[in-house]
């Protein structure tokens, strides 16, 4: 089967393709045509991705140039089984090598799941826009549990600390004595994420995918916030609200005007601070900058501003994309000021280290 190096296998390929022509696949529909066509046999493949991706006759058209790119068969009339077969004689593997298909297992499904799983592992500065597009939707399966904290409110218990209005009042049914003693103790809820991502030029090859993030924490709990940075500081809660992953960028997109813009980091958190912090939207939240922290304004300012930050958030994890690479330090000005008040500082460039930070988060009670 003809395939570019770094293709992520027939099934990604021919979603892909979709895609690109306007048809509407979504990973479940993948991951249903890859479970079809192992049931089905590469006798029926071309049958069983039609009947999981496409369901209005109008695009068919589309699906049938979509299949000829990924398999470089002609769809004039339908493949045969054994055409197919000899197609697929060879398969891409995730590092972009050509091996024999006998020396691997080369069904659809586990084509898919090798892709995926190097997907995960792909830096986004290096990912395609189709790819950033699955990434998407896989960031939809990210479960960002904050730690939980004790409110100030109470709540009826079987243990805990004496009740004694609820106590007296029941003693009044047996004459005075407290044999029925009522218990009650503190309500326990999870913490505020707050989420504070870079969208200045020098973040332009990570920004997209951290909105991505962005969204999809957001999609896991109420009450969170998201905030982006340039030059200046934009909430982001309502434009990253859409449950679509495609039309939520766009609108963080058109609310952002600042974007690919300069980095003034110590500027937008002393805003922040000043408008949010003495509000649970910081007070008490686990919150996560995402950014490399190449500010181009004062570093003593955002340093004053990490302190500041620090006292009121319950944690700071600092996500840097560059910290991915081999050899960083971090040496810029911006960065070396922050970091003695940041609390987790991890790397962000991928979406396996999105998955780690997740479980930091966690932990972060």
């Amino acid at each position: 089967m003809p395939a570019a190096p770094g293709d992520l296998g027939p099934a990604l390929a021919l979603a892909r393709g979709l895609r690109e022509a306007g048809v509407p696949v979504g990973t479940g529909r993948v991951l249903s045509m890859a479970r079809g066509a192992e049931a089905v046999g590469p006798e029926d493949l071309y049958w069983a991705a039609r009947a999981t991706l496409i369901s209005r006759r109008e695009d068919l058209p589309a699906f049938d140039r979509a299949f000829e790119a990924a398999f470089g068969i002609e769809t004039g009339a339908p493949p045969s089984g054994q055409e197919i077969a000899d197609r697929l004689s060879t398969v891409v593997a995730p590092s972009g090598l050509t091996v024999a298909a006998g020396d691997v297992d080369d069904s659809p499904e586990s084509n898919l799941a090798s892709g995926i799983d190097a997907l995960r592992t792909k830096s986004f500065a290096d990912c395609t826009p189709a790819e950033l597009a699955l990434l998407a939707r896989l960031m939809t399966r990210l479960r960002l549990d904050p730690p939980m904290r004790r409110t100030r409110r109470r709540a009826t218990a079987r243990s805990g600390d004496p009740d004694l209005r609820r106590t007296l009042r029941r003693a009044m049914r047996t004459g005075g004595d407290p044999i029925d003693r009522a218990w009650r103790r503190r309500r326990v809820q999870p913490r505020r994420l707050l989420l504070l991502f870079d969208v200045s030029g020098s973040m332009s090859t990570y920004s997209r995918a951290l909105a991505m993030f962005a969204h999809a924490a957001l999609r896991t709990g109420p009450g969170w916030e998201a905030f982006a940075f340039g030059t200046r500081l934009t909430r982001m809660t309502r434009a990253l609200g859409t449950a679509d992953p495609d039309l939520a960028f766009a609108a963080a997109a058109a609310e952002v005007t600042d974007w690919d813009g300069g980095t003034r980091i110590g500027e937008s958190l002393k805003r922040l601070l000043d408008e949010h912090g003495r509000t649970r939207v910081v007070r008490g939240a686990v919150c996560v900058i995402l950014s490399d922290g190449l500010e181009v304004g004062d570093p003593e300012e955002l340093g004053r501003q990490m302190e500041r930050l620090a006292r009121l958030a319950h944690r700071v994890i600092w996500l840097n994309p560059l910290k991915g690479s081999h050899g960083y330090e971090p040496l810029a000005r911006g960065m070396a000021a922050a970091l003695p008040h940041i609390d987790v500082f991890r790397a962000g460039h991928n979406l396996q280290s999105l998955e780690e930070v997740a479980e930091v988060i966690q932990r972060a009670g």
